[in-house]
């Protein structure tokens, strides 16, 4: 039996929020458990990863979410509907062939006003709420969310400038700024995706950076797994399933743990000599 969602928004002042996720990719890596079944409507435990997403952001606030499908869409309409059993007014929009992760949001229907825009393959307890607010106090026209991780190098790593060794660092860690695939969105990004075109978000990114719009970036501490392998989907599984409440509702009364609280603007990566973009990265002693 399905709970109810009657709580208030964790943030701001509950106004109509609209959500946007992505749940049309085929989960190659997740075969044989995608073939039938769309990766977002795989189980942890009694929900499937796209309803903890969708009561997640109920519990939010979120009152409007669309549904970018492809690969078996019929089977996610099949299973929310309109939404209305999870206190949600959901609609849909078919990128049939997919053409990226960006290219979908031309067919958006009725968006006028930032949005949150994610993949629907994610297990999160980031505060969607606080996310959408810190981005229209932001200015920018896209936020990005992302963490921090550490990479952990079993070599002896160089500072090297001018021919000369500067620093040595014997097997330290890399602190490297990951993506999770949650944004926020104003409608305005569609004017830097092509008509016709593959096009994912590193490229709308990228078109943003060159024409010297504002990104932002939003880090948080909060648990975020991408499922996109056995592995991990067992992973997100194992850690759903130890504290359900954690992913499926806000913490009442307690700040979202985000870092850098002064928001921060992606910048352009520099391009190192072979043409491809070189990391901003951070040694950990």
């Amino acid at each position: 039996m399905r709970r109810d969602f009657h709580r208030e928004p964790c943030f701001g002042s509950g106004e109509s929020v609209h959500a946007v996720i992505l749940v049309g990719g085929k989960g190659s890596r997740l075969l044989p458990f995608t073939k039938y079944r769309p990766k977002p409507l795989m189980r942890l435990g009694r929900y499937s990863i796209l309803e903890i997403i969708l009561r997640r952001l109920r519990a939010c606030g979120f009152e409007r979410v669309t549904l970018c499908t492809a690969h078996l869409g019929e089977m996610i309409r099949a299973e929310f509907g309109d939404g209305r059993s999870l206190g949600l007014a959901i609609d849909y929009c078919t990128d049939d062939p997919p053409t990226g992760t960006a290219a979908p949001l031309l067919l958006v229907p009725d968006w006028d006003s930032p949005a949150v825009v994610m993949n629907g393959d994610v297990l999160t307890a980031l505060d969607f709420a606080h996310f959408q607010q810190m981005h229209e106090q932001s200015g920018s026209v896209l936020s990005v969310a992302f963490q921090r991780r550490e990479v952990p190098v079993e070599l002896g790593v160089l500072q090297v400038g001018d021919r000369q060794v500067h620093a040595m660092w014997e097997k330290p860690s890399l602190a490297i700024d990951v993506c999770s695939g949650m944004y926020v969105a104003d409608p305005s990004v569609r004017d830097y995706i092509p008509e016709g075109a593959r096009v994912d978000m590193p490229d709308v990114i990228d078109a943003l950076l060159k024409k010297s719009e504002r990104v932002n970036a939003y880090g948080f501490r909060e648990e975020w797994h991408d499922i996109g392998t056995p592995a991990t989907y067992r992973n997100a599984e194992r850690e759903f399933l130890a504290n359900q409440d954690y992913y499926l509702f806000p913490r009442e009364g307690v700040e979202p743990t985000v870092f850098d609280r002064a928001n921060t603007a992606v910048r352009p990566l520099a391009t190192g000599t072979n043409g491809r973009p070189q990391l901003s990265i951070s040694l950990v002693q």
